[in-house]
């Protein structure tokens, strides 16, 4: 294995040598690449042209040699550096990146249509072996009407060239090869020549789409060098590619029909047909034709009825609802037409609840039960439209039964949105953000969202895909199954709706918010789907995982997608996309905290919300040190967070920093073993005494003029331990002060004096200071209410400690499933004096 490189210019040549020697018998013996490739590399390195290539290689092949030693002795080790695989396809992207410039506009050779597909199983094999994908320069999709654009043939393209105001007429041939969110496949044109392509986040009935020997324009092309370092024609905006069946009158010409002429009742027939096998694209195509084939009267509701039920399937519903209603003929007098007017509703009600329009849902079934009133299918939809809309317009949800609901089979919760206690507003220095539309007490729901797109990693094997992105030249764990997705959805989205993610944040700005359907197609830019992903989308948790009911313990396993700059490669196993709790904008000293069920969000307040008070919530783990949470800002969402915590943690000296997280992880250890060892009485006096040193020295490292005002959570899980410790040997004074002392470091004033009119009022923000909810919290209430049952002046007080704890649980983990362990032990404790569990 090659040494570590010295910074000694004499030796780099020599370490270049040996490098590149390594790197080859790698590539040789483990990967068994062809020589030529492994050439290209070495020769690479040894140039001097590559330092930082041949570094990175450098400590890639010690990583390999460590894991391999670590192996043999049979000890546990961990990657350092990504594997050499990726590091070669990094490096390839960053070199055709950088040479793009000067291969633009350099004529293309023609090919012939065999060497292509030769090349285009090659190209298969080696995206299968390393699942790929570079993000290049961003560049728009194609916003001019077909018939406005002047064709071109394969031989008048250039390389690294968009070209705007061009279309190419072509043809597939060969196979479509889908690999991630990426299709691979080949065209010709009318003279022969042929060129790969490669199209990103296609239609998942593409090949349905364009089968073998289909005509059809591509847009504005682009050709480039792909995966493999070939050229290909590159497609990442789906709407550039139109097929004939979506030309306009002035362009019929060019394609010639391509099937035989049928008439209406032919197609009609030749799509039941389709629909029976459950080919429902080509179902779909068929009444399609058989609409333009003239169909009318009766045979043109049945067509349009027909189409909308295949659109339903196809999860097309803004179609599907538009042909419903075409197909309803409001002649009551004919019982036959009645009854399929019926259908025609109900397929546009199970539209509309699709399309998430509750309100014109139920008007649609209302018309239905008008025409029949016991109709089954009608009444249970309507039962379940009525529960969303009242989930939409008082937030009330059965959070436990859609818990218990969940699994790998149906990940997927069927709520609807509660958003009315927020508005969007300006933030400053933020840009966007929510703010409270009306007061919001500590523990109320704020808001509830189902995800626009959600992905599970079972699902798909897209979520395995690695995406390099040339412009920050990293891998950013980007979920690649959650672009695809949004991307695919918002082709057949209703145009608000697509504004309305457009407006998102993202690096790239792209068309912005603006809507545009043309020859057909919504048109989307993937390159801003991309950067407001990136940046707004969230990992959420495995249903298992959810039901975790610990205070925190799901919000333990949720980070942003990508968060982790430490752990660039991880890809989150599970991501989600919201286009309104995404506008909630990041505090280390947060209002706000959320959680996940399925793919739906529940944010809830930590404090009492005003009206008008922007809503907040942490990108990162409160827990994690100042450095950590900056850099996570910084990488992740493109700022440095410099808020008072951030600005008193950083005035600190890196010797204090370190002291305190050195005694802040003893403390929890220590913590956990009061609760472990107290039953055993020669280790109780002496683990105590060590806990109460502890806590006096993590209480040191606090100045406290620094963080006037600003809340101290390292020293909470020790405080909660000592409470309990004091609960439980009868020491009722100094477990009430240690309780008191608690809250206070958290920025809360508690009153454990005389009960208050309500719970809520005995608990309230300390005069000009910022406040935290923990974990920690729950139980130092708990441990407060067993204090208070011992006097029967403080019984009431106790009660409504209990109802705090209850608050705060609630407030952590939005919903109350596991608050029921709580109360048994409680209750028991009204008969025992059994220390409560953390």
């Amino acid at each position: 294995m090659p040494s570590r490189v010295s910074p000694d210019r004499e030796g780099l040549d020599a370490q270049r040598q040996e490098v590149a020697h390594a790197l080859a018998g790698y590539l040789q013996k483990k990967k068994r690449k062809p020589t030529s490739e492994i050439q290209i590399y070495a020769d690479r390195i040894r140039s001097g042209e590559h330092d930082d290539f041949m570094r990175q290689i450098s400590f890639a092949l010690q990583d390999q040699s460590h894991l391999i030693m670590a192996d043999l002795g049979g000890e546990p080790a961990e990657a350092q550096s990504p594997e050499i695989p990726t590091l070669l396809l990094m490096h390839d992207a960053n070199v055709q990146h950088k040479t793009a410039s000067s291969r633009r506009g350099q004529q293309r050779a023609r090919q012939d249509s065999n060497i292509v597909l030769a090349a285009l199983d090659q190209m298969a094999v080696s995206q299968k072996e390393e699942s790929f994908v570079t993000i290049p320069e961003p560049y728009p999709p194609c916003t001019a009407p077909l018939e406005s654009l002047e064709v071109i043939k394969l031989s008048q393209l250039t390389t690294e060239t968009h070209h705007r105001g061009e279309a190419l007429f072509i043809e597939r041939i060969g196979p479509l090869i889908v690999t991630s969110i990426l299709t691979l496949g080949a065209v010709k044109d009318v003279d022969g020549d042929a060129e790969a392509i490669e199209i990103y986040h296609a239609d998942p009935h593409l090949a349905d789409m364009l089968p073998a020997s289909t005509l059809f324009f591509l847009k504005e092309p682009f050709l480039t060098r792909g995966a493999s370092g070939k050229s290909v024609i590159r497609v990442d905006h789906p709407a550039d590619i139109v097929g004939i069946d979506n030309l306009p009158k002035s362009l019929s010409s060019i394609a010639s029909d391509q099937s035989a002429t049928l008439t209406a009742l032919e197609w009609k027939e030749i799509g039941n047909g389709y629909f029976t096998k459950q080919e429902y694209f080509k179902a779909g195509q068929a009444y399609q034709s058989a609409l333009k084939a003239g169909a009318e009267d009766k045979l043109l509701l049945d067509v349009s009825r027909n189409l909308a039920r295949v659109e339903l399937a196809l999860g097309r519903y803004e179609k599907a609802r538009t042909n419903a209603l075409a197909a309803i003929s409001n002649d009551e007098s004919d019982p036959n037409l009645k009854a399929l007017d019926v259908k025609a509703y109900f397929r546009a009600a199970s539209a509309s609840y699709q399309l998430r329009h509750w309100a014109q849902c139920e008007a649609d079934l209302r018309k239905l039960l008008a025409l029949s009133p016991n109709n089954d299918d009608g009444v249970r939809l309507l039962g379940r439209v009525q529960a969303r809309l009242s989930e939409q317009k008082r937030g009330v949800y059965d959070f436990p039964q859609l818990l218990k609901r969940l699994s790998r089979q149906q990940p997927r919760v069927d709520i609807a949105d509660f958003t009315k206690r927020t508005l969007i507003g300006s933030s400053k220095g933020r840009g966007r953000g929510l703010f409270a539309a009306e007061d919001i007490t500590l523990g109320e729901l704020i808001l509830v969202e189902k995800a626009f797109v959600a992905t599970f990693e079972w699902e798909s094997t897209t979520s395995s895909t690695k995406v390099y992105d040339v412009r920050p030249k990293k891998f950013d764990g980007f979920p690649a199954a959650l672009w695809q997705g949004t991307v695919q959805k918002l082709q057949h989205t209703p145009p608000q709706t697509v504004a309305e993610i457009s407006c998102l944040t993202g690096r790239y700005s792209g068309l912005g918010s603006k809507t545009l359907k043309v020859d057909g197609s919504q048109v989307v830019d993937a390159f801003q789907i991309h950067d407001i992903i990136a940046a707004n989308a969230f990992a959420i948790p495995s249903p298992a995982k959810t039901k975790r009911t610990e205070a925190f313990g799901v919000m333990k396993t949720i980070l942003p997608a990508g968060a982790d700059p430490t752990k660039a490669m991880d890809i989150p196993d599970n991501c989600a996309f919201f286009s309104h709790a995404s506008l909630v904008n990041h505090s280390c000293l947060p209002n706000a905290t959320r959680m996940f069920i399925g793919d739906a969000m529940v944010l809830r307040a930590t404090k009492n919300i005003a009206k008008g008070e922007e809503i907040l919530h942490a990108y990162v783990l409160p827990s994690f040190g100042v450095t950590e949470r900056q850099m996570r800002t910084e990488t992740v969402w493109g700022f440095r967070c410099d808020c008072k915590l951030c600005e008193a943690e950083s005035e600190e000296s890196e010797e204090v920093r370190g002291r305190r997280a050195a005694a802040e992880g003893e403390a929890g250890r220590l913590a956990n073993d009061i609760v472990t060892h107290l039953a055993d009485a020669a280790q109780r006096s002496n683990i105590i005494r060590q806990a109460e040193r502890l806590y006096a020295r993590l209480k040191g490292t606090f100045d406290l003029a620094l963080y006037e005002g600003l809340p101290r959570a390292g020293m909470t899980p020790i405080q909660a331990a000592l409470a309990q410790v004091y609960c439980l040997r009868g020491e009722q004074s100094r477990c009430r002060t240690m309780i008191v002392d608690a809250f206070d470091c958290l920025g809360w004033t508690l009153s454990l004096h005389k009960a208050g009119g309500e719970a809520g009022d005995l608990l309230s923000p300390k005069a000009g200071h910022q406040t935290r909810v923990c974990e920690e919290m729950v139980g130092l209430l708990a441990t407060a209410c067993r204090v208070l049952r011992e006097s029967k002046k403080d019984r009431k007080l106790a009660e409504q400690m209990r109802e705090l704890a209850r608050t705060i649980y609630i407030a952590l983990n939005s919903v109350e499933n596991g608050i029921e362990k709580m109360d048994a032990e409680l209750d028991a404790s009204k008969k025992t004096a059994s220390l409560p569990l953390r």
